[in-house]
């Protein structure tokens, strides 16, 4: 004899029956879904993706170095044909064993000779004497009073020497003069009052 079904247990029975059946459908579409994913890494559906290129990040290679311009220099004054003497270099003067000299109611000195560089062509002559005044009065210590002769030729003192000496006291200066480069021998001349005396000096070119 059978059971009669109500409304009731219908319901129950679907109810029992949507979760099998959520799950029947959830699994089908998963399978479908790796189906596609499979076929289309295959190319069926179209051209496969190419894979990403990794570019490199160094720099690119630089151009070999060339030649560097270097800057126009100055061009150099033209050097002068004629040898400058190198500045400082001296040479001494040869003085006689005599160097004190009276004169009148003085004495006239000779403590040091030397030859110095002026140009190319000339140097300079420097006597250092020192003046000894014997009398009461004053006297004139000057350019006045010396000469230098070289072949012959008087040469008159260029430094401007102009003292005055004390009675009974001394006083030292320097006489110079310009002479022709190489000169080797002069005569200096010394005058005061009425009288007066030569003294020979040997003259060495200077380094």
């Amino acid at each position: 004899m059978e059971t009669p079904t109500t409304d009731a247990s219908k319901a129950t029975s679907w109810w029992q029956t949507l979760p099998g059946i959520i799950t029947a459908v959830t699994a089908t579409l998963t399978a479908l879904t790796g189906l596609i994913v499979a076929v289309n890494q295959t190319g069926w559906f179209g051209p496969r993706t190419p894979p990403a290129v990794t570019t490199s990040s160094a720099p690119p290679p630089s151009a070999p170095p060339g030649p560097i311009a270097s800057a126009p220099s100055a061009q150099a004054p033209p050097r002068s044909t004629s040898p400058l003497p190198s500045p400082g270099s001296t040479a001494a003067v040869g003085l006689p064993a005599l160097r004190d000299y009276r004169l009148g109611d003085v004495t006239f000195t000779v403590r040091q000779a030397e030859v110095a560089p002026r140009t190319s062509e000339k140097d300079t002559l420097q006597v250092r004497l020192r003046l000894s005044n014997h009398q009461r009065t004053d006297a004139n210590f000057w350019d006045s009073s010396f000469r230098l002769i070289v072949d012959g030729v008087p040469v008159a003192p260029v430094g401007g020497l102009n003292e005055v000496v004390p009675g009974q006291a001394a006083k030292d200066g320097d006489v110079l003069f310009v002479i022709p480069h190489g000169t080797t021998g002069a005569t200096l001349t010394i005058t005061h009052a009425n009288d007066s005396t030569e003294i020979p000096l040997q003259l060495n070119a200077p380094h």
